[in-house]
Order: C-alpha cells, then sequence, then structure tokens
C-alpha cells in the first residue's frame, strides 16, 4: 500500500497524468470545435422568398442562397402561372441554417380531369352549385324560349354541346342555355323526317323548339334509328309558340321511313300542347 502511495506522490505519475488530461483537453477542445463548424453554431441565414419563381429557375436560386430545395407537392390553381412556387416550408424570413432544405409547393403544369355533372332539367341556381361542386366554374347563362322557365336546356364549353358524363380540365368555364318561358311568337314547324336523334334535336333548336316525348322501337337505337313521325306535324304555314315541345318518332324500318307519318293538325295556328 505505502509502495502505491509513493508511486502516486512520484513525479513520473504526476508527469503522465499531466500529459494525459492535456491530451484529453485538446481532443475535447477539437471535438467541440469540429462540432460548431460542421453545425454553424450561431450561425444562421434568412429563408428568401421562393414564392413566384419558375421551376426551371429553383436549383440556381437555391445555391445561391446556400440552401437546397425540394418540391414536395403540386396545387392546380385556375388563377395562377403553371409551373411556379405558390407556397414554402420554411416560411421566407425564418432563419435556419446554411444548406437547410427548403419544402415546396407548385402549381401543376396541367389541370386534372373532372367529369361534367348532368345538369339538364336543373334550376339555373343548383347547376350553378354543381358546377363549382365539381371544380368548374360557370361562364354566361343564354336564354332560349321553353316550357320550363329557369331550366337547363343545354351545357356549353366554348360554344360546343358537352354531354354530362364528358371528361373536362378542372376550371373549364361552363356556359349554360336556360329556358326562359314560351313566348307569344309563333315560328313554322321544321319538317324532321329522316334525321336522327341528335340531328332532329339540332333543327329544333334552331327554330326554338323543344324535344317532346322521344320514342324509339325496341331494342333503341338513337345514333341510326331515323325520325319517321311527329307531333305535331311541320308545315312552313303552320305556326307553334316558340318553346312549344315536338313529340318524336324514330324507327329503323325502312317501309315506315318511306311513308312518314306527320298527325297533321286542324288548323294553321298551334297552341302549345298540353304536357
Amino acid at each position: 500500500m505505502s509502495n502505491f502511495v509513493s508511486f502516486i506522490k512520484s513525479k513520473v505519475f504526476l508527469k503522465h497524468l499531466g500529459l494525459a488530461l492535456l491530451v484529453l483537453f485538446v481532443l475535447t477542445w477539437i471535438v467541440f470545435k469540429a462540432l460548431n463548424i460542421y453545425t454553424l453554431h450561431g450561425e444562421s441565414i434568412q429563408v428568401p422568398d421562393f414564392t413566384g419563381l419558375k421551376i426551371a429557375e429553383l436549383n440556381t436560386f437555391a445555391k445561391e442562397n446556400k440552401l437546397n430545395c425540394r418540391i414536395i407537392d403540386s396545387v392546380y390553381d385556375p388563377k395562377a402561372p403553371k409551373g411556379i412556387v405558390i407556397r414554402q416550408d420554411p416560411a421566407n424570413k425564418i432563419a435556419v441554417k446554411q444548406n437547410r432544405t427548403i419544402y415546396l409547393y407548385v402549381t401543376t403544369q396541367t389541370a386534372p380531369q373532372v367529369i361534367m355533372p348532368k345538369l339538364k332539367d336543373k334550376s339555373l341556381r343548383q347547376a350553378i352549385s354543381m358546377l363549382e361542386s365539381y371544380g368548374l366554374r360557370f361562364g354566361h347563362p343564354q336564354y332560349k324560349p321553353d316550357q320550363c322557365a329557369n331550366c337547363i336546356l343545354e351545357q356549353r364549353v366554348k360554344g360546343k354541346k358537352i354531354e354530362a358524363g364528358t371528361s373536362l380540365p378542372k376550371g373549364t368555364i361552363v356556359d349554360l342555355v336556360v329556358g326562359k318561358g314560351l313566348s307569344n311568337e309563333k315560328v313554322s314547324i321544321p319538317n324532321l323526317s329522316g334525321l336522327t336523334y341528335s340531328q332532329a334535336l339540332d333543327k329544333l333548336g334552331e327554330f326554338s323548339l323543344s324535344e317532346g316525348v322521344p320514342t324509339f322501337e325496341a331494342p333503341a337505337d338513337t345514333l341510326h334509328e331515323k325520325l319517321y313521325r311527329q307531333i305535331p306535324g311541320p308545315g312552313k304555314d303552320r305556326l307553334i309558340r316558340m318553346g312549344s315541345s315536338i313529340d318524336l318518332f324514330f324507327t329503323n324500318d325502312k317501309d315506315k321511313l318511306k311513308q312518314p307519318g306527320t298527325d297533321e293538325p286542324s288548323d294553321t295556328v298551334l297552341q302549345n300542347k298540353p304536357q
């Protein structure tokens, strides 16, 4: 025991102990200094504003500001230009370390597709609400004579009739053809014989008339069957109120098409048929 105490008190032991403590101190200082350099302790930069930048500009802008950036999501915004930053995390002017990754949200280059809802026979107010819920925008109403006042008759995009179920880019502007009730003005009844269903509807639209009850032979073929009968019948001297409806009868029977029936009215000026 006395030998151990003597060894501890010896100059050799004290010299080595001092050297060991010095080495430990130096190593500790080096480690902390390296950590400070690596983590830039006490040093920070402010996050610049990435919003409004185009995608092609992001990497260069980030490097100039000693930062990294990453696009993590794309958002569709019909009011904003395509392919620009609209949001960032961390936000502008937040203090961060150099080389920090800034997460960005950009506007998508192409609008997502949505389905055109069925608006026919809905009220104008209902139709506008449905358009908004589907991500579409209401453009302008176009009023035309029809028995159903304030009812949607057609939906159009850039003047072209669009059927329900059609795929459209989100944010597309849809114009609506709206019935304004019957007009006192009268028009002649067009001859629809030999027309397909879609052709007959287009012709009725030209005369500001509406479709009544369509009848097809079983099995129904709306694309190829042609009209052989209409009520009331056609005639330039036979007048009917704008917005009135015409009942349509279609067939593929060639014999019926050779001698179309028209159900001629008994008088020249026709009143609107009861529904």
